[in-house]
């Protein structure tokens, strides 16, 4: 190996020529491929194959270059310079905004735990002030019995007293009594009197303070590795299902069949059907939205397909499992154009029985008016019971949808710091409720927190190209890409 001269001092145009390291010959040659300096018997060995030039013929070829080279350096790499300082700069403020929002979401998560302690606080005095109130006005009404009863005792005490002597013995008799009477059980009255309400104190348990609070993580922390790829034919990869770690259902643009494949492009069943999308349920049941038929199909091992129920006059598009039991399956009426409604179509989102009952449908907004969905193309649900939906509003744009359970729209997600129109493809959920997009124009893949919230890019165009379909089987990721490509991503 040559020696490396030197980086170069300004103001100090001549420099030693150093000794090759490896062979200790003097150094009289550069290597264009490798970018170093070597001598003649690195020419003969390590670099013989390449392409290099004794340093003089190579030092006028730059010379004759350098006032070209260096005008294009002052025009254009100096303004680039230029451009990515202020890009910094910029990204100095952007991470400046987004510390500040993320301190202001943490006191607001700490004010609203202050606000209930104080609320629970307030309760608690209450009860204290409440038991209070309740027994010193028992004790006030006690006060009162027992101011009657000594009036009553000192008007018999003078009665006696006066008419002793005169008194017959059974008046004296039935007077005294009447007095011992007045005289005994006093505490009676103080008995039920004490104070009765007690506050205990709870453990100040650390974890479950921080519990409450939420916590904080470092998006770098998300790490995704590439595990494998293989290629499925020249066509996009309309939808993409893994069954378990190893294996998953597939089916490519303008095929009429889907196919069993696994991760070293091993085909095993295939079945004649065109379908938009797969879903498998926890017991292993794979259901199939046959949209040419307008029917969902269930597709066992044997690769024989049998009708479950009918969707007519309904398209469907999309298919999942939903966490209340049965199925979720988004629809689209077909008598009007993809992106053109008016008030007699159907664009919605229907959760059925395995049989195909209708349990409920989402296609309005709370008002009952407003349409939830121009093309629900994919519909999947998180663990959390939260419903997204890629909903494609146009031929180049498209936004998810988050729904909760009930019907209510949470949030739209619109894209994030994008060059080109965003048009989600498909829809994932990580281990952690993670929401994964597929953004195929402008390929890459978004993090969204459970709730909708940007997080990060975890593949962006160095990692895939034009991204498609995807599938999540903890912990792997599987992509379909617009050419064919199938990748498979680890989450870490």
């Amino acid at each position: 190996m040559a020696a490396i001269s030197p980086e170069y001092q300004l103001g100090s145009p001549q420099e030693h020529i150093p000794a090759c390291e490896k062979h200790n010959f003097k150094i009289d040659m550069t290597c264009e491929d490798c970018d170093e300096f070597i001598c003649s018997q690195c020419a003969k060995t390590d670099h013989k194959d390449h392409d290099w030039k004794d340093i003089s013929t190579a030092g006028n070829l730059r010379r004759g270059e350098l006032k070209k080279t260096l005008s294009k350096v002052k025009e254009e790499d100096v303004t680039e310079i230029d451009k990515n300082i202020r890009k910094a700069s910029k990204q100095m403020e952007d991470n400046k905004k987004c510390c500040d929002s993320e301190v202001f979401k943490l006191q607001k998560q700490f004010d609203a735990i202050i606000s209930k302690l104080a609320d629970i606080n307030k309760n608690y005095i209450k009860k204290l002030s409440d038991n209070l109130e309740r027994k010193n006005a028992e004790v006030s009404e006690n006060i009162l019995n027992l101011e009657r009863r000594k009036k009553r005792v000192m008007d018999l005490v003078k009665f006696l007293d006066e008419n002793d002597s005169t008194m017959s013995d059974y008046s004296l008799i039935d007077n005294t009594r009447n007095l011992s009477n007045l005289l005994s059980n006093m505490d009676f009255y103080l008995e039920k009197g004490d104070y009765s309400e007690r506050y205990k104190s709870g453990d100040i348990s650390e974890g479950l303070l921080e519990s409450m609070m939420g916590q904080t993580f470092d998006l770098d922390d998300f790490i995704v590795i590439e595990t494998g790829s293989f290629q499925y034919g020249e066509k996009s990869i309309i939808f993409i299902e893994a069954i378990n770690e190893d294996t998953c259902f597939l089916r490519g643009l303008n095929l009429d069949h889907i196919e069993l494949v696994n991760r070293m492009n091993e085909k095993g069943t295939k079945i004649s059907i065109s379908v938009s999308d797969v879903c498998v349920t926890d017991n292993g049941d794979v259901y199939a939205t046959d949209y040419n038929n307008c029917i969902i199909v269930s597709l066992p091992p044997s690769g024989s397909v049998s009708t479950v129920f009918s969707t007519a006059p309904l398209v469907p598009l999309g298919i999942c499992q939903s966490t209340e039991g049965g199925l979720l399956v988004s629809l689209r009426d077909t008598e009007s154009e993809r992106y053109q409604l008016d008030s007699s179509r159907r664009r919605l989102v229907r959760h059925v029985t395995l049989n195909g009952d209708v349990i409920c449908e989402y296609e309005f907004q709370e008002d009952g008016q407003t349409r939830l969905f121009t093309v629900p193309w994919r519909v999947k649900q998180s663990t959390n019971t939260d419903i997204c939906v890629v909903n494609w509003t146009s031929e180049s744009t498209g936004e998810l949808m988050i729904l909760s359970f009930t019907g209510s729209l949470k949030l739209v997600y619109r894209g994030q710091k994008l060059e080109k129109k965003f048009k989600p493809t498909d829809v994932a959920f990580d281990s952690h409720c993670n929401i994964i997009v597929s953004d195929t124009f402008n390929s890459k893949i978004h993090l969204l927190s459970p709730d909708g919230e940007f997080m990060k890019y975890v593949v962006t165009e160095n990692g895939i190209t034009y991204p498609v379909s995807m599938s999540f089987y903890k912990p792997t990721l599987w992509v379909g890409t617009y050419d064919g490509l199938v990748k498979l991503f680890q989450f870490n």
